[in-house]
C-alpha cells in the first residue's frame, strides 16, 4: 500500500460530526415545539424566516441518513480500503445497538417511575398518545420486540418515539455494503441510471429511504471531483450554491407548509429527496471550505457532534417526563421544561456517550481484529 492510500483511508471529517450534532439539536427544537403546540402566531413567522431551518426536524433526520451514507462509504468506494462484510455489520452493530438499549431501558425507567400521566393531559394530541400503556403480558412482548429493532412489525412509538429513524439505519445498513461495491465498480452515468431506477422501484413506499442512503454513497463516490469544483467558485457564487443547499434542505417549510403537502401529486417522496439532494450539497461545501471546517471543529461543536447520536435518542423521553413533571407545578413553564430538558439531554448524553458507546466502539474493534471470521467476506469494491 502506498503512502497515500495509507493517508486516505484514515481520513475523518470531524466537521460532518459537529453538523450531526447540530441536526440533533434541530430536532430537539423541533420536538420542543410539537410538544407545546404554540400557536400559529408564534411559529409561522419563525419558520418562515432562516431560524425555521432550525426548527426542521425531519429535513435533520433525513441529513443524518444522507450523512450515514457518505461516511459509512467514504473508506471503501475509492478503494482505499477492502469491504469486509462482516466487519461492517459489527462495527455498525455495535455503533447503534448498546446506546439504542441503554436509551430504551431510560425511557422505561422514565416512564414507570417518574413520568405523570396527569400533568400531560393538558399538551397537544401528538405527545399524549406516546405513553399510554400499561405492564401487560402484550407489552412485554411489544418491548421485546423493539429492543429486537429491525423486526418483527412493533410499535415505534411505544418506548422512544425516534427509533423509527433507527429502523431505517438498521435496514439500510444491511443493504449499504452492495450499494458501495455497486457505486464503486462503475462510472457516472450508471451510478445516476441505477438512482433513477431505486426511485422507480421505491416511489411512495416506506422503503423510499433507500434512495436517501445512496445519494450519500453517490457524494461519498464522487467527493473529490465535486470538491474542487467548489474551490474554484468565488465567494458570491460559494454564497449562492449555500442559499440553494439551504432552500433545498428546507423544502419542507419553504413550500410544504405554505401549500400543504397534499398540494401536489408526489406528497411526501420529493420533498425528501430534495432535502436530501441539499444535505448532499452542504456536505460538500462544508468539507471543501477550511474557514467552515475551523469553526466546526470546535471544541464545543466537537462536544455537541460526539453526544450526537445519545442526544438523539433520549432527548424526546426526557422532554416528555420533565413535561409531565413540572406542568403539574408550574403550568405552562415554557422556559423551565426547555433548560431541563435541553441540560438534562446533555448531561445523560454525555455519560451514554463517554461509558457506553465509546467502549463498546472499542470493543468491536478488537473483535474485528482478533477473530479471522469478522475478515473472511471480502466484498472487492
Amino acid at each position: 500500500m502506498n503512502a497515500l492510500s495509507a493517508t486516505a483511508r484514515h481520513v475523518r471529517y470531524k466537521q460532518l460530526d459537529s453538523l450531526r450534532g447540530i441536526a440533533a439539536l434541530c430536532v430537539f427544537f423541533s420536538h420542543y415545539l410539537l410538544i407545546f403546540g404554540l400557536s400559529d402566531k408564534i411559529i409561522r413567522p419563525i419558520i418562515a424566516s432562516p431560524l425555521g431551518i432550525l426548527l426542521n426536524g425531519h429535513a435533520a433526520v433525513m441529513f443524518f441518513f444522507v450523512l450515514s451514507g457518505f461516511v459509512l462509504s467514504l473508506p471503501f468506494v475509492e478503494g482505499h480500503r477492502p469491504l469486509q462484510l462482516t466487519e461492517f455489520y459489527v462495527k455498525r452493530i455495535f455503533r447503534i445497538y448498546p446506546a439504542f438499549v441503554v436509551a430504551i431501558l431510560l425511557a422505561l425507567v422514565l416512564k414507570t417511575y417518574l413520568y405523570d400521566e396527569r400533568g400531560i393531559a393538558a399538551f397537544p394530541v401528538w405527545v399524549k398518545h406516546f405513553w399510554v400503556w400499561h405492564w401487560t403480558t402484550s407489552n412485554y412482548w411489544e418491548i421485546a420486540k423493539t429492543l429486537a429493532l429491525i423486526g418483527p412489525n412493533f410499535n415505534a412509538d411505544l418506548i422512544d418515539p425516534v427509533i423509527w429513524s433507527l429502523v431505517v439505519e438498521m435496514k439500510m445498513s444491511l443493504i449499504l455494503p452492495f450499494f458501495i461495491v455497486l457505486v464503486s465498480r462503475n462510472n457516472l452515468v450508471f451510478n445516476l441510471l441505477f438512482f433513477f431506477i431505486i426511485l422507480l422501484l421505491v416511489y411512495n413506499k416506506q422503503a423510499g429511504y433507500l434512495s436517501v442512503f445512496y445519494l450519500g454513497v453517490l457524494c461519498a463516490k464522487y467527493k473529490d471531483q465535486l470538491i474542487a469544483k467548489v474551490q474554484l467558485l468565488s465567494m458570491i457564487l460559494i454564497t449562492g450554491l449555500v442559499a440553494c443547499s439551504l432552500i433545498l434542505y428546507n423544502i419542507s417549510y419553504e413550500f410544504f407548509v405554505t401549500y400543504g403537502d397534499k398540494a401536489h401529486p408526489f406528497q411526501y417522496f420529493w420533498r425528501d429527496h430534495l432535502t436530501a439532494l441539499g444535505s448532499c450539497i452542504v456536505v460538500i461545501v462544508v468539507i471543501s471550505r477550511k474557514t467552515i471546517t475551523k469553526l466546526l471543529q470546535g471544541r464545543v461543536f466537537k462536544f455537541i457532534g460526539d453526544i450526537s447520536y445519545s442526544f438523539y435518542l433520549v432527548h424526546l423521553t426526557l422532554l416528555i417526563t420533565i413535561c409531565s413533571i413540572i406542568s403539574l407545578r408550574a403550568p405552562l413553564s415554557y422556559e423551565y421544561i426547555f433548560l431541563l430538558a435541553l441540560v438534562g439531554s446533555v448531561a445523560i448524553s454525555y455519560v451514554i456517550y463517554r461509558f457506553v458507546e465509546v467502549p463498546f466502539q472499542k470493543l468491536a474493534i478488537k473483535l474485528v481484529a482478533r477473530f479471522k471470521i469478522f475478515s473472511q467476506l471480502n466484498l472487492k469494491s
